[in-house]
């Protein structure tokens, strides 16, 4: 009977044990519930809004008056090792109009010339007078300025410049002939000839011819040119080329050259040619549309200095103290010599244009050692006298880029 009772209780132990591990166990709870509100409908489109009226006057994208957040920080432009050098333009060319000025080396005294004598054969008689005394072109005078340059790579970087400058000044006046003519079979502008008179008709001949003084002066340089510096409204560049100058004095009957040579079969002349190495620097400043710009430039090398006679110019004579003297420098022959010609060279200008600018400016040409014709036409000169030379002139200008 007690057993009974006792499986009777261990039945209902294990069926109760059996109810409860059957029991679903409970999900954890949700931290966000479970069903959405639904979507709100989307606005009708209200088209654009109302501008704000700003004070000021109208157009004026910034007023001092008026406190605003702006939509953005303004773009500010940055430079980078690839950024194009100002300013734009792989080619650029500047013509120029100069007002040049050069030194004066007058002749202190009259030239006589020498002409064949008619009753002896080879022998010569004295001929012309040529009034030399302070006469000179060292007036201001018209010359013409050029600058072409191009740069090699699309940063405009480096690349290759070229310079021109050229002056030529004459002055004509008169001359006599006593005892003898001076005729021009093809015009004044062309070669003279000088016809001598016999002894018993000399003292009645008096002849008047014209006489033309020139004085020529050209350089021209070619550089390479590579960036030193470059900012937004800066830059400057080292330059290194080669120079060419020359200057020619010369004395000739007739008036001036139509261009032909004829004009040297009488004339006394001076010339000195000039070849150097170059180095310099070259810039300019931009602001505002205006800027300014220059260059110096040194260039080292030699110049041949000649001087030559030809027809009635070959035994003239100055007249001195003590009576007329043979003009030796004018025999002298060529010599060469060490040389050193500077340039400098400043602008103002404006830009007018996306590519193009006008400019005033001023430049200075000075070569160191050169011979010029005044001196040699000085009967107390035995030789080629060498003195210094410049060109200082002020331009008007334009250069275009593209």
């Amino acid at each position: 009977m007690r057993s009974r009772w006792v499986v009777a209780l261990g039945v209902a132990v294990l069926g109760v044990g059996s109810a409860r591990a059957q029991q679903p166990v409970a999900p954890p709870a949700r931290e966000y519930p479970c069903d959405l509100p639904p979507l709100l409908p989307v606005p009708p489109n209200p088209g654009p809004l109302a501008e704000v009226p700003r004070p000021g006057p109208a157009g004026v994208e910034y007023d001092h008056g008026y406190n605003y957040l702006p939509e953005r920080l303004p773009e500010r432009p940055r430079r980078s090792g690839d950024d194009v050098c100002g300013p734009p333009g792989r080619w650029w060319v500047a013509p120029s109009l100069e007002l040049a000025w050069v030194p004066a080396r007058p002749a202190t005294s009259m030239v006589r010339l020498r002409v064949l004598d008619p009753v002896t054969p080879g022998g010569t008689l004295p001929g012309p007078l040529v009034p030399m005394a302070a006469r000179s072109t060292s007036r201001f005078q018209a010359a013409l300025g050029l600058v072409v340059g191009r740069w090699f790579d699309e940063n405009n970087t480096h690349g290759v410049e070229a310079s021109f400058f050229l002056r030529d000044a004459n002055s004509t006046f008169g001359g006599l002939s006593p005892g003898s003519l001076v005729v021009f079979p093809q015009g004044t502008d062309r070669g003279a000839q000088v016809i001598a008179f016999p002894p018993d008709l000399a003292p009645f001949v008096v002849g008047a011819f014209p006489v033309t003084l020139d004085t020529f002066f050209a350089t021209a340089d070619v550089n390479y040119r590579r960036k030193l510096l470059c900012t937004d409204g800066a830059r400057l560049d080292l330059l290194a080329g080669y120079r060419y100058a020359y200057l020619r004095d010369e004395l000739y009957l007739g008036d001036v050259s139509d261009g032909h040579d004829e004009y040297r079969l009488n004339r006394a002349a001076v010339t000195n040619a000039f070849h150097g190495g170059q180095i310099g620097l070259a810039g300019e400043v931009r602001a505002n549309r205006w800027y300014a710009a220059g260059s110096v430039k040194v260039a080292l090398g030699a110049v041949t200095e000649k001087a030559e006679a030809t027809g009635a110019f070959i035994g003239a004579e100055a007249q001195a103290p003590g009576g007329y003297q043979r003009l030796n420098a004018l025999a002298a022959g060529e010599h060469t010599e060490f040389a050193v010609m500077p340039t400098l060279n400043v602008q103002l200008g404006r830009q007018v244009s996306d590519r193009a600018r006008v400019f005033a400016g001023y430049s200075l040409n000075y070569l160191s050692r050169v011979a010029r014709l005044g001196d040699a036409l000085n009967p107390t000169t035995t030789g080629l006298t060498v003195t210094d030379f410049w060109v200082r002139s002020i331009s008007l200008g334009a250069e275009f880029r593209f």
